[in-house]
């Protein structure tokens, strides 16, 4: 027994090259842990919608009414996604200029499937990924996980500056994606103007790189002009959306608007990572949507545009003589960036 549980040690040492990019201990775990240490504390940091804004009693019935076709889906079927609700993706993306039919819609385990899936047909070890610095720090860790190099790109008041983009598409010839989060972006709240976004299209073309854009918090606009995204400008977008902000994240649904070129690439290697979504949710969230979410995302915005409101008058009364602080604005979201002058220490808070 001794000598076999001695071969079993060196089990570690076998592991892939890529697993370096999973830390041993993460931002998730620490937070987790912060929470434990101190309940009473309000966390700020989840880009997730509040219990009173979920659709529980919709989603329950929505639940019941999905279950009433079984046993007919309970085999496996539908790696693009049930198509009902494929097609209610596309009419909402066809109301924002994004002009497809269902066969462009490919629905996902969460727009963070939509960026391992478009990682895995596209990135080898070594490439480049361009994102806005900061960024979503779960697509990061997926772009690590398959080896690539993230470039961090400059941002302002109005986020990714495309003087620095187009220097960074020079400097990294290995760049294969420019990753965005455009609308009410994650952690900084901002929103890229319309020229902007036609620069960076533009540069795309040039440098013949793909644009990903994460795009999960569009229906939660609170006030400011509507700015069309960017896959409305260019077919080889590839665009990610999800109702993990609109309905509730457990439901881990959401969904890729597919480039053409890219089309059967991206349902191959959804067929190979797990063939299809859960097919009892994917007709729970449809049945949930259709017909409802327009109307239950008007209470929702109205709760969020309070609660920005809020957020921003007390940093106001707290911050605003405070040399150096200075915070976004967001027109919707979830995130509000605020910069502290370098002598404040904002770690200390995690080592309490």
């Amino acid at each position: 027994m001794s000598s076999n549980l001695s071969s079993r040690q060196g089990i570690r040492s076998k592991v892939a090259k890529r697993t370096a990019a999973y830390a041993e201990s993460s931002i998730w775990n620490d937070l987790v842990d912060l929470k434990a240490r101190h309940p009473d504390t309000i966390y700020f940091g989840d880009g997730s919608p509040a219990p009173e804004a979920m659709p529980v009693e919709r989603l329950r019935q929505a639940s019941a009414h999905a279950l009433e076709e079984a046993p007919d889906f309970l085999g496996y079927g539908e790696t693009a996604g049930f198509e009902p609700l494929r097609q209610y993706v596309a009419e909402t993306m066809s109301s924002r200029g994004i002009d497809v039919g269902s066969e462009a819609i490919q629905i996902t385990a969460g727009s963070s499937q939509g960026i391992e899936l478009i990682s895995r047909i596209m990135v080898d070890p070594g490439d480049v990924i361009l994102v806005e610095s900061p960024t979503f720090l779960g697509a990061i860790e997926i772009f690590q996980t398959y080896q690539a190099r993230v470039v961090g790109v400059a941002v302002d008041e109005e986020g990714m500056d495309m003087a620095a983009l187009e220097q960074a598409l020079i400097a990294e010839p290995r760049t294969k994606i420019i990753y965005t989060i455009p609308t009410f972006h994650n952690p900084l709240g901002v929103t890229l103007p319309f020229a902007r976004r036609q620069r960076m299209v533009e540069l795309a073309a040039r440098f013949d790189v793909v644009i990903v854009e994460d795009d999960p918090y569009w229906e939660l606009q609170y006030d400011g002009d509507v700015v069309p995204p960017i896959r409305s400008l260019d077919e080889n977008v590839v665009h990610l959306g999800t109702f993990s902000k609109s309905i509730a994240p457990a439901v881990r649904t959401g969904w890729i608007v597919t480039p053409p070129s890219l089309r059967r690439l991206l349902l191959a290697a959804r067929e190979v990572m797990d063939l299809h979504n859960d097919r009892i949710t994917m007709r729970t969230v449809y049945y949930t949507a259709q017909d409802y979410l327009a109307a239950h995302l008007q209470t929702a915005r109205s709760i969020y545009r309070a609660r920005r409101d809020t957020m921003l008058n007390a940093l106001q009364r707290e911050l605003g003589d405070i040399a150096g602080a200075t915070w976004s604005r967001p027109q919707g979201g979830f995130f509000v960036w605020v910069t502290l002058p370098e002598a404040v220490d904002v770690e200390i808070y995690m080592r309490a």
